[in-house]
């Protein structure tokens, strides 16, 4: 049977999780192609990817199999949409600002929307001062912290505001990732080395995400550094996002590190109860989820304690099972969900957090390995299996986007993760593989 890629994934969801027809982010999906070789989606964020990726792959890819072919790759491009002109009162567009298409910023990441608690109470107010203060006493500011606590939101917030209160002046968000393969594009392309430098050295303000990607990258860490100075020297205000503090960061020059200290260096820590519970009253508002009661919402923050990503991902999980199964959204019915070891809302405060660093531990030590094997080069097939099976339970049992992983293993992009996850797939048949996999993670939890 041939299918059309809007046919594919129509049926590819039927055969996902129930919760997979009303999951927030497989909703924002556009099918874009499908061969023997490739299946390719658009998303319109590096967040809807990174949970699609790690929530639905393995399953995805079983489809794939099953009704494509078992060569066939699965593949997400983030296809950011153009920002839609809102109205004012009277039906007329609100003017906008002629940089915001360029900034590569989300309108929907403001400072009223952010809420403030102990936990992120100093970054907020830095963050605030940078943007209504560039280039001055928090300049450059580093934030960083674990994964989903807000870093991004406040960044884009950083942005937002500077536009608003000074909208002739230039902005930029982006990812380090991007800064690096448009770094590459224009060593390849010559004529547009000059285009990438006034790009980033003639903006008012620099916001770059996830700078902790350019450990290991020589060449776009030479550019970098070349771009902070003048950026500095300017006084152009420069904020930075990573998952650690300047001084943790390994395989990075020491005059970027430090240069990442010379302002203000602020700490994203999780999310206390008050605020936990702050922030699922918000989403519910936004949402629109008037039925759900305090009560309900009280039990979620008291169980999801790890980050607000996945407190907003279980409320719109928990809200999508309960409609699928005709169900009301009371105590007892999220108290089953949350409690249930079966469920994929793996997320109960109390239970074993499982890490890359246990993960590499464990299969090191049980293939007699050294410790530094698993993030080496080495390519025999002694080393290169036991990795393969160490990314892939990174992959099933933490929620690590497959970036992280690839950063936990010191290799280049995720495509590596991708391609070892699907070869242990492969191997799955095989017994004595599964027998592997199930020891391994008995052992893990």
């Amino acid at each position: 049977m041939r299918y059309t890629p809007e046919k594919f994934w129509s049926e590819l969801l039927s055969e996902l999780d129930e919760s997979a027809i009303s999951d927030v982010y497989l909703r924002q999906v556009t099918p874009r192609s499908l061969t023997e070789d490739c299946f390719l989606i658009a998303v319109p964020s590096d967040y809807t990817r990174d949970e699609i990726e790690n929530r639905f792959f393995s399953s995805i890819k079983r489809v794939l199999s099953d009704r494509i072919s078992p060569a066939c790759a699965f593949e997400i491009f983030v296809d950011t949409p153009a920002t839609k002109v809102p109205e004012s009162g009277n039906g007329e567009p609100t003017p906008q600002n002629n940089n915001s298409d360029n900034a590569g910023l989300n309108p929907n990441y403001i400072f009223d929307n952010f809420k403030v608690g102990q936990s992120n109470r100093i970054c907020h107010a830095t963050a605030f001062s940078a943007s209504e203060n560039p280039g001055g006493e928090y300049n450059p500011l580093f934030i960083y912290g674990g994964v989903g606590l807000g870093k991004t939101h406040l960044l884009h917030a950083i942005g937002n505001h500077f536009q608003d209160i000074t909208p002739d002046r230039q902005v930029i968000y982006v990812t380090s990732e991007t800064f690096m393969n448009e770094y590459i594009e224009s060593i390849i392309n010559r004529q547009s080395a000059q285009d990438f430098r006034s790009k980033y050295r003639e903006t008012d303000l620099l916001l770059i995400d996830d700078i902790q990607f350019l450990q290991r990258k020589e060449g776009t860490q030479e550019e970098f550094f070349n771009t902070f100075n003048d950026l500095y020297l300017k006084s152009y205000q420069i904020v930075m996002t990573s998952d650690r503090s300047p001084r943790m960061l390994e395989n990075l020059e020491e005059r970027l590190s430090s240069r990442f200290e010379w302002g203000m260096v602020a700490e994203i820590d999780k999310p206390n109860y008050e605020l936990r519970l702050a922030i699922l009253q918000q989403k519910c508002q936004d949402q629109g989820f008037a039925d759900i009661s305090n009560e309900v919402l009280s039990y979620i923050a008291e169980m999801v304690t790890s980050n607000i990503r996945e407190l907003e991902g279980t409320l719109v999980s928990l809200k999508a099972r309960a409609s699928i199964q005709e169900e009301q959204l009371t105590l007892d019915f999220v108290r089953n969900i949350l409690n249930d070891t079966s469920t994929p809302i793996r997320r109960v405060s109390g239970r074993k957090v499982v890490t890359a660093a246990a993960i590499q531990k464990i299969v090191t030590d049980h293939f007699q390995l050294n410790d530094d094997d698993l993030t080496s080069s080495k390519r025999t097939k002694a080393i290169a299996f036991p990795r393969q099976i160490a990314m892939y339970l990174c992959r099933e049992l933490t929620q690590l986007s497959l970036l992280d992983i690839a950063e936990a293993f010191h290799r280049q992009n995720h495509t590596t993760i991708i391609h070892a996850c699907s070869q242990v797939e492969k191997q799955l048949e095989n017994e004595e593989t599964r027998n592997l996999i199930e020891f391994l993670t008995g052992e893990l939890k």
